[in-house]
Formats: structure tokens, C-alpha cells, sequence
């Protein structure tokens, strides 16, 4: 968990200072035990849906790529992602980047992320790293390779 946590707040490209999150795990599989599915998808269309700073968000569809929880998440998602940073939201979801997902399910049955859930950019991840010192680069891809690493051999693969 706390590659989780340093990786995320180290390369997220979003600031968050209006947000706290607090987690019980103690280990990375204590941590995915947490989510309703954990996956990786290219955005493919954002639509931002108004309302105040607590019920905005944005509702991107997914195309999903590998699925390592939950068996059910189908080949084509939608996704929820807080706007107001405030609610650790960010900036609309990248239109043909790839994302790693850790999220839960809405009673709307949309993924929910943001939050303290995971949801990154991978793009944005590797320009992230591009920026590092040769010894920063190479810490922060052994976290990386690490956390792919825990996370093992995807449940179901969706052709790309």
C-alpha cells in the first residue's frame, strides 16, 4: 500500500490539498481487497456532468484492456471521476490515454474513482518519469515494476 500511496502522490499530476484519505490495509493485497474491480482501459469520449462541487463528475467510457479483479467488468466501461479537487478530483480523464483503475461500484452501476481509489494515467506516469534524475527514475520504476508485479496475471484479457 504504501508503494500505493507515494507512487500516486510522487507522479499525480493533480493537486490535492483539499482531500485526506485514510486506509485500515497493511499490505497491497489488504488494499485491492478493498475494490470492486481493479483494471486498465483507454479513454475513448468524457462527458462532464454539472451539478454542485459535491455531485459533478465526469463520466468517461473506457474501452477495457485487462481485468485483475472482478470478472464481471465488461469489455466497455463507464467510469465516474471527481472534478472538484477539493473531493481529490482533477482534470477530465486524457482522451486515448491508458488508465490503471481501482474502483468501486455505483448504485448507477458506473466505476467510481477519485477519491482515494486509484486511477492513474499511464501516459501521464511515463512523461512524469521523463522528468526524474537518473537515481529517481530508477527508485520509481522499481515501485512500478513492484506494483505490477503484486498485482500478478490479469483474470480475463479484452483484445486492444
Amino acid at each position: 500500500m504504501l508503494r500505493i500511496i507515494l507512487f500516486a502522490l510522487m507522479l499525480s499530476p493533480l493537486t490535492v490539498f483539499g482531500c485526506s484519505c485514510f486506509s485500515e490495509a497493511k499490505s497491497f493485497k489488504d488494499e485491492t481487497n478493498e475494490y470492486d474491480a481493479i483494471f486498465t482501459g483507454v479513454a475513448l469520449k468524457t462527458v462532464k456532468i454539472s451539478g454542485d462541487w459535491d455531485t459533478s463528475f465526469y463520466k468517461t467510457e473506457l474501452k477495457v484492456q485487462q481485468v485483475w479483479k472482478n470478472k464481471a467488468v465488461l469489455n466497455s466501461v463507464f467510469i465516474k471521476t471527481n472534478i472538484e479537487k477539493n473531493s481529490c478530483g482533477g482534470p477530465a480523464p486524457t482522451i486515448g490515454n491508458t488508465f490503471l483503475v481501482f474502483a468501486h461500484v455505483t448504485k448507477d452501476g458506473l466505476y467510481a474513482t477519485g477519491g482515494c481509489s486509484t486511477f492513474m494515467d499511464l501516459e501521464q506516469v511515463e512523461q512524469n518519469l521523463s522528468t526524474l534524475n537518473f537515481k529517481e527514475k530508477e527508485e520509481w520504476q522499481t515501485v512500478i515494476k513492484g506494483m505490477w508485479s503484486d498485482l500478478g496475471r490479469p483474470l480475463v484479457v479484452y483484445s486492444k
